[in-house]
């Protein structure tokens, strides 16, 4: 009998295929609609922005940026909504929706500027950021200091990020976050000049960024004391009142001035070790001991057996460990004041024996211990531009294992997965104990170029990203760094304070922004020190940075150590250096380090604000090497008051002295 059964039509791959083709078509017609939809509100809103009617045309272009989503992902993206850099709507747009995107992001931002909702816009001027680096991540894996160009050329993209980093500038000037405004300035200058096209380069010129606009950002310091004395709390989610106090102790010491040293806190001591005098050859080996309640003057303890510098040393079981790249790490017994050594190896990914990885002494590396293991993160070893290595020392196996990165003799390559090569870099761990953060950094390119090495560059590269290593899941994700932030830099001083559960960053270097000091004559340094204070509540569901605002700041810096006493909640900091010209210091040293002490507390609870008299201190305030004069509030090198105050106050001439002597007498209790 013939086989009458009826065909699978179900399992058919004729159906299966015109199946699929009937959700592409569907998919395509989707997308059609959806484009249509986002170009209508795109002309609607460009329409009222030129009417500036600018709520209205911010919806617009709001409504114009929805229609490009499959998703219902909400826009900007912040922590509580899926977060990080990295965002699989954003990898999969084409070059047109990412520049639709672009267009409209830029269009939101603009509308906000301009009704001074500064906090949305710059969630906005981010997204544009964002955007970008999506699209880099699409195309082969660059190292961060090479330049994304889309191929085939697009002038449009470059031009959209130019016109995002301008309002981020913009808004920042209007916060007096100076230094952030000349960094997105400078990188949209950098970005212009690095076009292989002059025809393109001309165009952006003329149209986005003329060089007389770059310039007006780069003719001022970070703070500068003539425009910082005003300086005001006038967005409270983007700033917060703080102050810095210059400590004094009691007995004189003999600690030397220092930088690119050691320094941590235990049971309320402060403790320092190694280092080096800037502008010498002279590197110490020396340690140190100060008790931060009674300040009763510099104790010397037993000197570590050879002179560092640049290398940490972190506490973990009453002991403070110090690694310089060999596998004998030694410490520091706290309680016995004795120093000891444990000898370690490295362990392949199978458990078995390794060969060590370091090929010499390693510095500018970031170090903590968490639950027992010592994590290390970048610095220099062979190549001066920096490392990627990440690897963790077990202290009780005394074993250490690689995380990720390359090993000295291995090629380093480009990867979008975790933290490009850097050292001199920021980090923190959280306050579960759960993640460690890394910050911007250095890629010393031009270290490589003197010594022949690879990734030389006359140029200097600083980053401008920040990763988490999630230490449960053993994953590395970019985060977004959101918010008034801080320009990026290397050589900053930075701590992570459990009272406040925040992070506060101070100072440091930057090597690639320049600093016109005198704009008449054109002198021009391509480098630029810091002196400004940042802090990261990691308390909020979607952290922003806030810049500090106080009265008074340190001088200008690098290489300071920014610690916290977690038995207080006090934040102190300790030594570094400078370049001095950005320091009048009536010498001929080209730099200067410190060996002065500070105390910052911030307007938070918990922050130890409590006792600033606000008014009193912008009056008093010493900003860097200058200072403001008691009564006028003029801003210079003053002499300070000769009387019991001890140089509280300071006069700029005679006439103000005789002026304000008689409320500075009631007001501080001073007599001649």
């Amino acid at each position: 009998m013939a086989n009458n059964a009826a065909p699978n039509v179900v399992d058919s791959p004729q159906l299966e295929t015109a199946f699929i083709e009937y959700l592409r078509r569907l998919d395509m017609e989707e997308r059609r609609f959806r484009e249509a939809e986002c170009k209508l509100a795109l002309v609607a809103a460009e329409g009222l922005e030129r009417e500036k009617k600018y709520r209205r045309a911010g919806d617009k272009f709001a409504e114009a940026f929805a229609h490009l989503l499959e998703t219902d992902l909400k826009v900007p993206i912040d922590a509580t909504n899926e977060g990080g850099v990295r965002c699989a709507v954003y990898l999969k747009f084409t070059m047109d929706e990412c520049l639709t995107a672009m267009t409209c992001a830029n269009g939101v931002s603009r509308c906000l500027f301009e009704r001074g909702k500064y906090v949305e816009a710059l969630d906005w001027c981010m997204e544009v950021d964002v955007l970008h680096k999506n699209a880099r991540f699409g195309a082969a894996p660059q190292f961060d200091w090479d330049p994304y160009l889309p191929s085939p050329p697009v002038l449009e993209f470059h031009r959209q990020r130019l016109l995002g980093l301008l309002t981020a500038s913009d808004v920042f000037l209007k916060l007096g976050n100076t230094g952030a405004a000349a960094y997105c300035r400078n990188l949209g200058n950098d970005l212009i000049r690095k076009l292989p096209s002059h025809s393109d380069q001309h165009v952006l010129r003329q149209e986005v960024l003329p060089l007389s606009t770059f310039h007006t950002t780069t003719e001022t310091r970070h703070p500068d004391p003539a425009t910082y004395r005003s300086a005001l709390v006038t967005e409270p989610a983007l700033q917060v009142r703080g102050a810095w106090q210059k400590l004094k102790i009691q007995v004189s010491s003999k600690i030397a001035s220092r930088m690119a040293h050691a320094c941590f806190i235990y049971k309320s001591r402060l403790y320092v070790c190694g280092g080096q005098r800037s502008g010498t050859f002279d590197v110490y080996r020396d340690l140190w001991c100060l008790d931060l309640i009674k300040l009763n003057g510099w104790r010397e303890l037993p000197s570590y057996k050879t002179p560092f510098l640049n290398s940490q040393m972190v506490v973990h079981a009453g002991k403070a460990y110090l690694f310089r790249g060999h596998a004998t790490v030694d410490y520091f017994d706290l309680e016995r004041e004795r120093w000891g050594r444990i000898q370690t190896h490295f362990l392949t990914a199978r458990g078995g024996r390794a060969e060590w990885p370091w090929g010499s002494l390693v510095y500018d590396y970031v170090t903590h211990v968490v639950d027992g293991k010592m994590y290390v993160f970048g610095g220099k070893c062979k190549r001066d531009v920096g490392s990627d290595m990440f690897a963790v020392l077990d202290i009780e196996r005394k074993t250490w294992t690689r995380i990720t990165g390359a090993m000295d003799d291995e090629q380093m390559v480009p990867t979008h997965e975790w933290p490009g090569p850097r050292k001199n870099l920021a980090s923190w761990v959280d306050g579960k104990q759960e993640k460690i953060y890394v910050m911007y950094g250095m890629a010393d390119r031009q270290a490589a170029e003197l010594k022949g090495q690879n990734f030389a560059s006359s140029d200097g590269f600083v980053y401008d990203d920040c990763w988490s290593w999630n230490i449960a899941k053993k994953e590395w994700r970019r985060e977004r760094v959101a918010g008034n932030i801080p320009c990026p830099r290397a050589e900053m001083s930075v701590c992570y304070n459990p009272q406040i559960n925040s992070t506060i960053m101070f100072g440091g270097y930057n090597p690639a922004l320049p600093f016109f000091a005198e704009s008449t004559s054109g002198v021009c340094y391509g480098f630029h020190y810091f002196s400004d204070t940042f802090i990261l509540d990691h308390s909020s569901a979607a952290p922003r940075w806030r810049q500090v605002i106080t009265p008074s700041f340190p001088t200008y810096r690098a290489q300071g150590q920014l610690l916290t006493d977690p038995a207080t909640g006090k934040m102190y900091l300790f030594g570094g250096y400078t370049n001095t010209d950005w320091v009048p210091a009536g010498k001929s040293e080209v730099t200067r380090s410190y060996g002065d002490i500070w105390q910052l507390v911030v307007d938070v609870p918990g922050g130890l604000f409590e006792s600033v008299d606000w008014e009193d201190e912008k009056r008093t305030a010493q900003l860097g090497p200058w200072q403001v004069c008691y009564v006028c509030n003029a801003v210079g090198i003053y002499k300070k008051c000769g009387g019991s105050c001890g140089g509280r106050v300071f006069y700029c001439t005679p006439t103000c002295q005789r002026e304000g002597w008689s409320e500075h007498k009631e007001k501080h209790g001073c007599s001649r």
